[in-house]
């Protein structure tokens, strides 16, 4: 009787922890200043992910006036977080290297988290 109810909850157990990681959030990563690209990060975008998120942190009057760019460094092109925006998604797909690059006041941010997510918060598009 012991075995069998081992068994259960070690059944239970494989799935309840089977399901938490499916819906597990993607890691974040943080994007420092650097306005020579030396710091950057890079970020997967696989699926069911459909671009990334980039958040201005902290999250402050200042920074929430400020606009912010993020340089994708293969595509060679530039993200722009608009003033009066905490967030925007990014749609993309694939790898790629990413530095926050410019602001009309960097020294208001700690830095920019980005994260490879789908965008079900609806935060607008990035420019």
């Amino acid at each position: 009787m012991k075995i069998k109810h081992f068994f259960r909850s070690l059944t239970a157990g494989v799935i309840l922890s089977s399901l938490t990681a499916l819906s597990a959030p993607a890691f974040a990563v943080d994007l420092p200043f650097s306005a020579n690209c030396q710091n950057h990060s890079a970020i997967a975008v696989a699926a069911p992910n459909t671009g990334i998120t980039f958040r201005k942190n902290p999250n402050s009057t200042a920074t929430r006036a400020a606009t912010a760019t993020v340089f994708s460094i293969h595509g060679l092109h530039n993200i722009t977080i608009p003033a009066n925006v905490v967030s925007c998604f990014y749609a993309v797909q694939g790898n790629d290297n990413y530095c926050f690059q410019a602001s009309n006041n960097a020294a208001a941010f700690a830095n920019i988290n980005a994260v490879a997510n789908t965008n079900t918060a609806a935060a607008p598009s990035c420019q």
